[in-house]
């Protein structure tokens, strides 16, 4: 996966025209290597997780600091 979608301001990459997203969830035959790409996940569904859009309480002009 790239940022693409997020420099374009996509907001939901999983229904980008150009995204590898909704192949690699597909069981639909497909020029990519979606095994080896899922196993660095473990399967679909972590996969999935992993990429779910998740939206941090934070505004945009608060400082955060990682401890």
């Amino acid at each position: 996966m790239n940022t693409n979608p997020s420099h374009h301001q996509i907001e939901d990459f999983r229904t980008y025209k150009y995204s590898s997203y909704a192949a690699l969830i597909s069981q639909k035959e497909t020029l990519l290597k979606r095994n080896e790409v899922i196993q660095f996940f473990d399967d679909v569904e972590n996969f999935k997780y992993v990429l779910k859009p998740k939206k941090v309480g934070v505004d945009d002009d608060q400082e955060v600091s990682l401890e």
